[in-house]
């Protein structure tokens, strides 16, 4: 994986969420652009837990390119489907 691929995704208009597979098997569900930070040579993924706070928001992953398999985008949500305001 390039760190172009990487920004590309991050910087789309609109962003879309997706799912980065890793080489040991884990896999991470981006669904904000704020998620992921790739720097040259890795990523940076925040890895929130399921009963995060503020105060404690979960962790962050540290990844080599080398290591991402493959990236999936995630389908759309049901309020993504609708527009902004909600409607159809």
């Amino acid at each position: 994986m390039r760190v172009e691929d990487i920004r590309q995704l991050t910087r789309a208009q609109p962003f879309k969420p997706f799912r980065v597979f890793l080489s040991n098997g884990e896999s991470f569900d981006i669904r904000h652009p704020d998620l992921i930070l790739a720097t040259l040579g890795s990523v940076h993924i925040a890895a929130p837990s399921p009963d995060s706070t503020p105060e404690d928001p979960g962790s962050v992953r540290i990844v080599s390119l080398y290591h991402i398999q493959k990236i999936e985008f995630l389908p759309a949500t049901p309020a993504a489907q609708a527009g902004a305001n909600g409607s159809p």
